[in-house]
């Protein structure tokens, strides 16, 4: 009986075991080779790589060009991700309320979401060229500015640039999320409220933006996750230029191995990065495990 039970016991791990094999080459193994190699000077000029302990991770975090891309990446990923939040809400909230349109609608606004990323990087690129793009010639026929704009070659407007186009990418993700949440909100709250006096803003407030909470907080750790870690964008139209105004930590982890071929400060680039990510991502994840508790 014993030898029963805990076969039985058992079975549901041996289900999952093809699972965990899976993910374990997939991510356990290049994780360990990644640390091996960044505890190694491991560079494509020399044939000998010796080990050298902690110091590719001292190199990394004393390069005062590993702080601005820091920097860069903060705002790069904040700014996205809280972008594309607010417009993705106001949309599905725009579109919840359009019972009739709402399908033609829906498929509309995601539309830049379906788009291959080297697709909208170079469609985006030809567009916001300085003297021949559109945008320029849009914004000078509706007299926004009387002059043609460098967005993607001005050091001050490139990164802006990047985050309103990966805004445009990005927000029907936000906008899908919400819109099903949305439409699980149960009617006659929202019809209470309205008898009770509510305006718009106070039921969006007061009713539909509790419900979403915990859709929004994981809605906002995938997010948080995939822009910070966005390469396509960035690559193809600017390769973290000019004056790496644009290199997030993707950009940089790749430049080290490919242009300098340092794949051991890349490899030690490549681990601290993980770890920022799980700094950025730990207070959405307690504030979604606690949504979810409630």
């Amino acid at each position: 009986m014993t030898r029963k039970r805990f076969f039985r016991n058992a079975v549901p791990y041996l289900y999952l075991l093809p699972s965990i094999v899976v993910i374990a080459s997939l991510l356990a193994y290049p994780l360990v080779y990644n640390l091996y190699v960044s505890v190694h000077r491991w560079q494509l000029s020399r044939p000998d790589k010796p080990f050298i302990g902690l110091d590719n991770f001292r190199a990394v975090l004393t390069d005062d060009l590993f702080k601005t891309v820091l920097l860069t990446t903060v705002i790069w990923t904040a700014a996205g991700v809280a972008l594309q939040m607010a417009v993705g809400l106001l949309s599905a909230l725009y579109v919840d309320e359009r019972r009739r349109s709402q399908g033609l609608l829906r498929s509309l606004l995601l539309l830049p979401w379906v788009l291959p990323g080297v697709v909208t990087a170079l469609m985006w690129s030809w567009m916001l060229q300085s003297d021949l793009g559109i945008v320029n010639e849009i914004l000078k026929s509706l007299h926004i500015i009387d002059h043609d704009v460098s967005w993607l070659s001005s050091e001050h407007m490139a990164l802006g640039t990047l985050i309103f186009v990966n805004t445009w990418k990005a927000f029907p993700f936000w906008f899908l999320m919400m819109l099903a949440g949305l439409q699980d909100i149960p009617n006659d709250q929202v019809e209470a409220a309205r008898i009770d006096g509510a305006r718009w803003f106070g039921i969006v407030r007061y009713v539909k933006i509790p419900h979403l909470k915990s859709i929004i907080g994981a809605t906002g750790v995938i997010t948080t996750i995939w822009t910070l870690n966005y390469f396509d964008l960035i690559w193809v139209t600017t390769k973290g230029g000019p004056m790496d105004a644009t290199s997030t930590l993707p950009i940089y982890t790749y430049r080290l191995a490919f242009d300098f071929f340092d794949f051991g400060k890349s490899s030690a680039m490549a681990l601290i990065s993980l770890v920022i990510i799980g700094i950025i991502c730990s207070p959405y994840m307690r504030a979604m495990l606690k949504s979810i508790r409630e």
